[in-house]
């Protein structure tokens, strides 16, 4: 176990905890300095994953999965849900399900699993949009060196080289405060700037980027979905861009963009807003892709020292070293390993 944890310590759920142990009470959660979370990475390509060439099966209150922590009645054919608790009757055809006899979700080793929905298999599925395209959000951290963010912008900018023309793509920076970038508006550099002491929630961000209901409907209206694999709505394209249309706007975004300029004062550390960065990349996503799956590609140069999820030593008490841009070219691995996925698949 411990040799594992060395080697890959995500594991075939692709989860790293920022704590080993769990805290026994409200007392001991308040004093650990770094806050719980998890890291989670759907989309993690690890070989032990299976593919089941079928459709899930899915809680008719919750639509959770069948997963290995499902209860199950062989004797009924039922199945509960471990979320909600609701009792689900399998299908017709798990009639021959039986203890020797379990599909492969149900198997304790295979926590996670993919499925291969390349065929529709039932007439609502046919009904169904075509899927969407891949979503990358870049949240990219200034409060670092001028020598360490040129080679981030850097790798940021042969990452995109990697990704699917189709790849729709957006880019929000960080330092002391939060800033969205909006590339479909090519002429001007035109950013929304976010206070990074101030926990906001996702309606104050989608009313100031425009995205909420009453700024659509002053708009003409929102049109949920994925039309042909582009977004129907407009407002959206603002942020979020396919990757052959906004390549030269985030190269010249990227040239121009400098290290966060806040004053930091002797012996302290950069004033980072990392909490209130990903809380607004979150909104961002859940505005433009409502129950669409994305990735948030974070590019941290140290622990968040301003806003929700600060550290509480802001003193700078050891030398940090900065290692993001050790850990995005993994990234870059991955992306070349998607391309050549994706070209298998498709063929010439």
């Amino acid at each position: 176990m411990s040799e594992m944890a060395s080697t890959d310590p995500e594991g075939i759920d692709g989860i790293r905890m920022t704590w080993n142990n769990w805290p026994r009470s409200k007392l001991e959660a308040s004093k650990c300095v770094i806050p719980i979370a998890a890291s989670i990475s759907p989309i993690r390509p690890h070989p032990d994953i299976p593919t089941l060439p079928y459709s899930p099966l899915r809680c008719k209150t919750c639509v959770c999965i069948l997963n290995p922590f499902s209860r199950v009645d062989f004797a009924a054919k039922i199945w509960i849900c471990p979320f909600c608790f609701q009792r689900n009757h399998f299908p017709h055809h798990y009639a021959m399900i039986s203890e020797t006899n379990v599909p492969a979700e149900l198997y304790p080793q295979y926590t996670t699993v993919e499925y291969s929905l390349s065929a529709p298999t039932t007439p609502e599925s046919a009904a169904y949009a075509p899927p969407p395209p891949p979503v990358f959000l870049f949240v990219l951290d200034t409060c670092v060196l001028e020598e360490e963010l040129g080679f981030v912008k850097s790798a940021i900018k042969q990452a995109i080289g990697l990704l699917p023309d189709n790849a729709l793509v957006g880019f929000v920076s960080f330092g002391t405060q939060v800033q969205v970038h909006e590339l479909g508006f090519s002429d001007m550099s035109k950013v929304y700037v976010f206070r990074g002491s101030k926990d906001i929630t996702k309606e104050q961000v989608l009313d100031q980027l425009g995205l909420s209901v009453a700024g659509q409907r002053a708009a003409g209206g929102f049109h949920k979905g994925v039309q042909s694999g582009v977004l129907a709505n407009s407002g959206i394209n603002r942020f979020l861009l396919p990757a052959s249309d906004c390549e030269y706007t985030l190269d010249s975004l990227l040239d121009e963009l400098q290290a966060d300029q806040w004053p930091v004062q002797p012996g302290n550390r950069a004033l980072r807003c990392t909490g209130v960065a990903l809380n607004v990349a979150a909104g961002l996503l859940g505005a433009c892709l409502p129950g669409t799956g994305a990735r948030i590609v974070a590019l941290v140069g140290g622990p968040c020292t301003e806003g929700p999820g600060t550290v509480k030593l802001l003193v700078l008490l050891i030398c940090y070293c900065p290692f993001f841009v050790i850990i995005f070219n993994s990234f870059i691995q991955l992306l070349r390993t998607y391309t050549m996925q994706t070209d298998t698949r498709h063929g010439p």
